[in-house]
């Protein structure tokens, strides 16, 4: 089975991963996505739609960034005045963190479930050297269970802290991938 080494290489992986595709899937269908951006009316339910056209290869990162600035638009959002729901590039943030969140929790639920307690974060290519990723997570060995965790406080229970995580901000471009 082949894993990304970097966010760039999700779509390939899953090609050739397809039980691993399947989990991404229902861990979309199932997870709560918390977050103003997607609270009202169709929202979230367009949110997941995009995500699993996305996993399912129909769009490219950039064109599922265009459908949730269509499909989820601030004008029709109860948040719509709030700029600090929708800076500027919302919408690749939303999408790019979403796909990491499903693509690394769902890899993290395998390894576990494998029996592995470890898993690996490789550098990548597009990574920032001073980022807080970059320097605690990239190039080294961690425990899966306590990324997994915080993983799910963070993106599934909206409860932040400052511990390093997988993705540690909306644009990491690291994954996790077996040792």
């Amino acid at each position: 089975m082949s894993y990304a080494s970097e966010f760039s290489e999700i779509i390939e992986c899953l090609k050739n991963n397809e039980s691993l595709k399947v989990k991404i899937l229902e861990l979309i269908e199932s997870e709560p996505i918390p977050g103003k951006v997607i609270e009202g009316e169709g929202r979230l339910e367009a949110l997941r739609i995009i995500l699993a056209d996305f996993f399912n290869g129909k769009w490219t990162v950039e064109e599922s960034i265009q459908e949730v600035e269509f499909r989820l638009p601030r004008n029709y959002s109860p948040h719509e005045n709030n700029n600090r729901v929708f800076p500027q590039g919302w919408a690749e943030r939303l999408l790019r963190t979403n796909i990491s969140c499903f693509y690394n929790q769902a890899v993290l639920m395998r390894i576990i479930e494998s029996g592995s307690s470890e898993c690996y974060v490789d550098h990548s290519s597009a990574e920032s050297a001073d980022s807080n990723c970059s320097k605690n997570l990239a190039g080294r060995t961690h425990d899966a269970s306590m990324l997994l965790d915080r993983l799910l406080k963070a993106y599934r229970e909206g409860h932040w802290n400052k511990d390093v995580k997988i993705p540690d901000h909306p644009h990491c471009t690291h994954t996790v991938q077996p040792v």
